[in-house]
């Protein structure tokens, strides 16, 4: 299993970095892809037919690259609102999900269905507008911002973690990896701060537009809905009583399974870019 999930993350290195060589079209255009069958697993978890999954995946794979063929950069008044309100979906996701720790939840199927056609598309919408807007850098900054909070939440919950965060969820997240994730993220943020340019990565970005205690509070804020995307789609599995939301990522399940933190984490930390 160690070996398929180290193979099967080289290949997505490999082909990520291979298509940002190329062009930051190419990438957007090979996430598009990634994003349309992130939303096929998602329909087929709310159960609906392979059929409506594989058409709303295509369909959402073609109209992402036909925006980035068409050179169509996500811009003005409705995208701030639809960040808005995408950015307070996700806070309420992250109530529920502290409320219902110990119960567990679920989704009425059309809601769930919603959701999928909602969140899916915005979060492609927010990394189009991050990679056209401050290249990828910028981009690359805010997906550190999941890859370390999950990496460090990890290893912080195996070496302190005792009390379960929420355990009728996902049992093995902890507070002590939560908390270990927002000290990394953090302290990341500020050494990126005093080495990397300032004007391409996004935590430094924040520093310069709200403060420290600000940015502090953003990273913080990050970091949870990051962990409350993660906590819904473990929630949306136990319903549909499955373990991963495909086997096409050999050792790593599928691409929600791999984007589910990311869904939540690129419009609330876009919202934060436009907004303030």
């Amino acid at each position: 299993m160690l070996m398929q999930r180290i193979w099967t993350a080289v290949a997505l290195l490999f082909i990520i970095i291979g298509s940002l060589y190329v062009s930051n079209e190419a990438f957007l255009v090979i996430m598009a892809i990634g994003f349309g069958i992130t939303l096929g697993e998602w329909l087929l978890i709310a159960k609906c037919s392979k059929s409506v999954a594989f058409v709303s995946g295509t369909a959402l794979a073609a109209l992402c690259s036909a925006m980035v063929c068409n050179q169509i950069v996500p811009d003005g008044q409705w995208f701030k609102l639809v960040l808005g309100a995408v950015s307070l979906l996700w806070l309420a996701v992250l109530i529920v999900c502290i409320l219902k720790r110990h119960v567990g939840f679920g989704l009425p199927r059309a809601v769930n269905i919603g959701c999928a056609y909602a969140i899916t598309p915005i979060a492609w919408l927010c990394l189009a507008w991050l990679i056209q807007t401050g290249g990828w850098a910028l981009m690359l900054s805010v997906f550190m911002v999941v890859w370390l909070a999950d990496v460090c939440a990890y290893f912080a919950g195996r070496a302190f973690g005792k009390r379960k965060m929420a355990p009728a969820i996902s049992p093995k997240k902890t507070w002590a990896g939560a908390v270990g994730a927002v000290v990394c993220v953090f302290g990341a943020a500020l050494a990126a701060r005093a080495f990397l340019p300032a004007d391409v990565v996004y935590t430094s970005i924040l520093f310069d537009r709200i403060g420290l205690v600000g940015a502090f509070v953003v990273v913080f804020l990050l970091v949870a809905v990051s962990i409350a995307g993660d906590l819904f789609e473990s929630a949306l599995k136990r319903q549909a009583d499955i373990k991963d939301s495909s086997n096409l990522l050999p050792g790593h399940g599928g691409f929600f399974d791999r984007l589910d933190a990311a869904l939540a984490v690129l419009p609330v930390a876009v919202a934060t870019l436009v907004w303030f």
